[in-house]
């Protein structure tokens, strides 16, 4: 089974970070692959050398991370390397294999 939580957080709300990682501690079990997707301003939770993404990659999940978010943003060679720069497409077919979806973290 997998799951994939969705977000556009800002890398500034904290309280919602902790939960995001919190709900996605809880849904890893070795039975459920969890994935994280970051588009809009989440992708700053991912820029290198942050703490917003020491605190994501702690997490088992697969981290992917919107192409065009990131060259919008001027983030291009700053977000770290485990984050998968996908584009839309590639999102749509992430959720669509997906059996459960998270969104609103």
């Amino acid at each position: 089974m997998a799951t994939i939580c969705i977000s556009a957080l800002s890398s500034g709300e904290t309280d919602r970070r902790e939960r995001l990682i919190t709900l996605i501690q809880g849904l890893s079990k070795p039975d459920e692959k969890v994935m994280l997707l970051l588009y809009g301003d989440g992708v700053y939770n991912l820029v290198n050398g942050s703490k917003a993404a020491a605190e994501i990659t702690e997490t088992s999940a697969d981290i992917y991370v919107i192409a065009g978010d990131v060259e919008d943003r001027g983030l291009a060679g700053k977000i770290i390397p485990q984050a998968q720069q996908i584009d839309y497409d590639r999102a749509v077919d992430l959720i669509m294999e997906s059996d459960h979806t998270v969104t609103g973290v």
